[in-house]
């Protein structure tokens, strides 16, 4: 048998404590470097380490008041680090650090009753929650990243039983974030409470405001930089390019540090300056050789899915826990690193042109034997074991007839057992979440559309970014200008401009070229009504909440250009 991207042949199942079945390697190796117990406990004088299932937070004793590092991903994590810091000190908080944009969404709650609280963070941190915490780098595309997020994180499969969550979960609440008023760059120091406090700010590891605390009297460094998995370049969700370059240097910068505690934004805590420096270098030259090995194989002329096999550990590295496929996979960062380097084409002039997926399958599947031959294959491709074969060539059949029921059951079956063999919890929410969507269990949302409060609080961005949901063939030979003025708030004017099947976003309408045809004047709410399609134009002119310049057919008709939120 060929040798499985899934899962090595000698894998065993398990069942973790809520009943998922998962690769038993899953289970021991998150043994070696995440808290098993979710119990409070003292790292060193003074410092306490807040443990979660996914998410650590911790608290800094000092003279006169408490600092607390991180505040969890919701206000139910908030309360939940509240009660546990109320059993260690009474002491009013101080401090909250956010390490970076994640996680910063239990601070409401957490510091319910305190006053005068510094909330400290990266420069960039307020802006980029303001602008979009799934780290995008075209902002126009995160509903798709919020609908892949939900799969990533595993947020719609059940509390227990075989596909039950498991790995990395992300537990969605309320929020609570509060903006940072005590921004840091790097080698900023505070002292609060008496505690002295470097913060390092140079590197990263998935977002580019990522702060790491250095404690130098008691040599405790608290990190979002060594995660307890492989370093996770790319992630099926869609988040900013990140550089191995820009880890490594914030790992040089840990490094430097020589601490005797390490407080893990995911992983356990670590002890002992000789156990810390061994981990961080392995996590730096894991860093080093896939992006040095990934340039090798480019300069050896290899395309992206060679490069998905070439890239090759050494032993040690291999072995190491803190380096283990439990979050993303290895063969997932050549191809990504390459298409940022030089883009998507593999270098055979043959692959400069390509049949679309569908016209691929349509020809090929006549040649495999037709439907009823291709589902022969890939039931025996399935019995042994050959799973990422048996979806690959599934799809030829699949693709012409996604809604026909055997495909479908036929797919989910596929995709669970993968899932069930994976170590990759990525790999488990994606493949568990489309396979009860494909038994019609769960409803996968295409994309996530911004909230209301969102939209309601910048109106004018959610207007430029109308611009990439038109359809150009359908409004290719219509031409005009409609402006909208807002009436309350900043009370400003923008535009969009339609040419042809292009959008043009017009920032100062005054200044443009062409006059506007068409001007809605509107609040922010009536705009964010219009926006999300909770109502339609002709609702809102006939209740008031908007008032047209122009003709009322000519608005309708330059609204329908535009996709609607399930096109």
């Amino acid at each position: 048998m060929l040798a499985s991207p899934v899962a090595p042949a000698d894998f065993r199942l398990a069942r973790a404590s809520n009943g998922a079945i998962v690769n038993q390697a899953a289970l021991d190796n998150a043994g070696l470097v995440r808290h098993q117990d979710c119990s409070a406990y003292e790292l060193t004088s003074g410092v306490w380490v807040l443990p979660g299932p996914s998410l650590n937070a911790a608290v800094i004793e000092g003279t006169d008041g408490l600092i607390v590092w991180e505040t969890g991903e919701n206000v139910q994590h908030g309360r939940r680090y509240r009660e546990l810091i109320r059993n260690i000190s009474r002491k009013p908080i101080k401090a909250v650090i956010y390490s970076h944009t994640h996680y910063t969404l239990g601070t409401s709650a957490l510091l319910e009753g305190e006053a005068d609280v510094l909330v400290i963070g990266h420069r960039r941190l307020n802006e980029n929650m303001r602008l979009s915490s799934a780290g995008s780098y075209f902002p126009e595309i995160e509903p798709l990243q919020r609908a892949r997020a939900i799969q990533h994180a595993q947020m719609l499969l059940p509390e227990s039983g075989p596909d039950a969550k498991h790995g990395f979960v992300i537990e969605p609440g309320d929020r609570g974030f509060v903006p940072v008023n005590t921004p840091v760059c790097d080698r900023d120091t505070l002292t609060i409470a008496g505690v002295r406090l470097e913060f390092l700010a140079r590197g990263g590891s998935d977002t580019d405001d990522c702060i790491t605390v250095w404690l130098p009297d008691q040599c405790v460094a608290l990190n979002n930089i060594l995660w307890p998995w492989q370093p996770n370049f790319y992630t099926p969700r869609g988040a900013k390019f990140r550089d191995p370059r820009v880890w490594s240097e914030a790992l040089r910068d840990l490094l430097s540090l020589r601490p005797q505690y390490l407080i893990n934004q995911h992983g356990r805590s670590i002890a002992g300056s000789e156990e810390i420096e061994k981990t961080l270098r392995n996590y730096q030259d894991f860093n080093s050789l896939v992006l040095d090995q990934t340039l090798r194989g480019i300069l050896q002329g290899k395309g992206p899915d060679d490069l998905r096999s070439f890239v090759k550990l050494p032993r040690h590295l291999a072995e190491d826990p803190w380096l283990f496929e439990a979050y993303g996979k290895l063969d997932w960062h050549a191809p990504y690193i390459m298409s940022h380097a030089m883009g998507w084409w593999d270098g055979d002039a043959a692959s400069l042109v390509r049949l679309t997926p569908d016209e691929r399958a349509a020809r090929l599947l006549p040649l495999l034997g037709g439907r009823d031959g291709v589902l022969a294959t890939v039931r025996e491709a399935g019995r042994r074991g050959e799973l990422a074969w048996a979806l690959e060539l599934l799809d030829f059949a699949w693709r012409l007839a996604p809604d026909d029921p055997e495909l479908r059951q036929l797919k989910a079956e596929l995709l669970r057992r993968c899932a069930y063999q994976s170590t990759a919890s990525i790999v488990r929410g994606f493949m568990l979440s489309q396979a009860l969507a494909l038994e019609g269990k769960i409803r996968l949302p295409r994309v996530v559309p911004p909230s209301p409060q969102q939209v309601c609080a910048e109106p004018a961005r959610f207007v430029e970014y109308w611009r990439v949901r038109i359809d150009p063939i359908r409004s290719q030979d219509a031409e005009a200008v409609l402006r909208f003025d807002f009436t309350d708030g900043d009370r400003l004017s923008v535009a969009l401009h339609l040419r042809r099947g292009v959008v043009e976003y017009v920032e100062r309408p005054a200044e443009h070229h062409r006059p506007a045809d068409l001007v809605l004047s509107l609040s922010a709410r009536a705009f964010t009504a219009l926006y999300l399609g909770e109502s339609s134009l002709d609702a809102l002119l006939d209740d008031g909440r908007v008032r047209l310049s122009g003709s009322r057919d000519d608005a309708s008709t330059f609204l329908s250009y535009f996709d609607g939120w399930h096109a």
